[in-house]
């Protein structure tokens, strides 16, 4: 019976990492048209901020997918998955959401809560890596 729920659940990864891998290649497609499009229309070679930003949260986005694949694999290879991996993942989303943030419609209480956050994962972080290089 072990057994039977390893194999599917070894399933629902190998799904969940073909998923993921398809879903950062239509990302990085979709980053390349929206850019390419945007540098060919008139004016040409000349960008938009909101472009810009668009790009950059598209570009962040692909990133925290490829992160959230490389803990996948290694839950495939080694059985569990790195915490460090995790709080890297969650870094970058936060770094992404505070990147594209319009600060001018940002309450104080949002900005005083992400801060809160990231200084938390941040020791978190350091915390990990410190024990890990220990080992």
């Amino acid at each position: 019976m072990l057994s039977l729920i390893e194999r599917i659940e070894r399933g629902v990864v190998f799904i969940l990492v073909i998923l993921l891998l398809l879903s950062v290649i239509l990302g990085t497609v979709e980053l390349g048209r929206v850019l390419i499009t945007k540098i060919i229309t008139a004016p040409r070679f000349l960008v938009d901020v909101n472009t810009l930003f668009e790009s950059f949260a598209l570009f962040l986005v692909i990133v925290v997918g490829l992160e959230l694949l490389k803990s996948i694999k290694s839950y495939l290879v080694q059985g569990s998955i790195n915490p460090s991996f995790v709080i890297e993942v969650a870094i970058i989303a936060l770094g992404n959401k505070l990147i594209t943030l319009d600060f001018k419609e940002a309450h104080t209480e949002l900005l005083l809560g992400m801060a809160v956050i990231l200084f938390g994962l941040a020791a978190i972080y350091f915390v990990l890596k410190k024990f890990n290089n220990r080992d």
